[in-house]
């Protein structure tokens, strides 16, 4: 899986990590927010799985 951010104002987000999820499906990583923006979650997809997105989620600094 890879976090990915999108600065407010911007029109795509970048990658911030790749995280591995533990056996139980949990992912877990720790980076520092230094904008506002939106964070979200993505998996690529497989030969078997579809590929997914999930919501971003906003954040406001300051």
């Amino acid at each position: 899986m890879t976090l990915q951010f999108r600065k407010a104002g911007a029109t795509s987000y970048k990658n911030v990590a790749t995280v591995k999820s533990s056996a139980s499906g949990n992912l877990r990583t720790a980076v520092t927010a230094s904008a506002a923006g939106t964070w979200r979650w993505c998996f690529a997809g497989t030969g078997t799985t579809m590929k997914v997105i999930s919501a971003g989620d906003s954040v406001r600094l300051g």
